[in-house]
């Protein structure tokens, strides 16, 4: 069976799906001929760079165009996520929040301002992180997270997680994880299990790739007497990516 390969992509159209991603695009000084001398392609053959985008591409699109659950009767836009593509950490909400919904990003306003601070705190650049969410739309009042929902954008998740690779997945809140691993246990009993700088027991793991469960942002502007917590936590997954490095 021949195997499909799909068309490059031209510069304006990978361009377009990154920005609509939230992955930052750098644009290089070289001459565009010069960058054409150097490439030297194969007729017929993609690079590295290419098929990772038109998997970002179709990724995009499928999240766009779905209709799964009913969230999309009332979200204004799915949200895929914001970041670096490469990233060594990604981070997992729940879902968008309603200014994420209208803003068109992910963990923004007064809730993302709180996370970037987090982060500098360690020495972490919310740019050189990937944020996703388990639920693609923003849920309405006082809604329920159905069974339906969580399979249909799990499957989003793990298409992520495979195109990023990250060497940890940071779950952001009670509800992200017990949605996620479908157990239910409080915040403090999955932080209990978090693995160490020294221990190799990584007793959860998604899509082979060890967790780590912490608060999030959302809930920490609502519980501020969490906060405490949280940071022994960002200190303790400083000290983990520090040994890995």
């Amino acid at each position: 069976m021949t195997k499909h390969i799909a068309p490059p992509l031209d510069e304006n159209t990978r361009r377009y799906y990154l920005d609509v991603m939230g992955v930052q695009c750098w644009q290089s000084l070289e001459p565009v001929a010069r960058q054409n001398d150097d490439r030297h392609v194969e007729p017929g053959a993609e690079s590295k760079e290419d098929v990772s985008v038109t998997g970002w591409m179709q990724l995009e699109q499928d999240i766009q165009a779905c209709q799964q659950c009913i969230l999309h009767k009332t979200r204004k836009q799915a949200l895929s996520g914001r970041g670096n593509p490469s990233a060594d950490l990604m981070f997992v909400l729940l879902a968008p929040d309603a200014s994420d919904d209208s803003n068109g990003q992910l963990c923004s306003d007064a809730a993302g301002d709180l996370f970037t601070r987090m982060l500098a705190a360690i020495d972490v650049d919310i740019e050189d992180v990937y944020i996703s969410s388990l639920l693609k739309c923003a849920l309405p009042a006082s809604h329920t997270v159905t069974p339906k929902e969580i399979r249909s954008c799990t499957e989003y998740l793990k298409r992520q997680v495979q195109l990023i690779r990250p060497e940890l997945i940071v779950i952001l809140g009670e509800t992200a994880i017990r949605c996620l691993l479908q157990k239910d246990l409080d915040i403090d009993d999955y932080r209990a299990m978090n693995p160490g700088r020294d221990s190799k027991d990584q007793p959860y793991q998604f899509e082979s790739v060890p967790l780590f469960v912490t608060y999030s942002p959302h809930d920490l502007m609502q519980q501020v007497e969490d906060k405490r917590k949280a940071w022994s936590d960002l200190q303790q997954l400083q000290a983990m990516m520090t040994d890995r490095s």
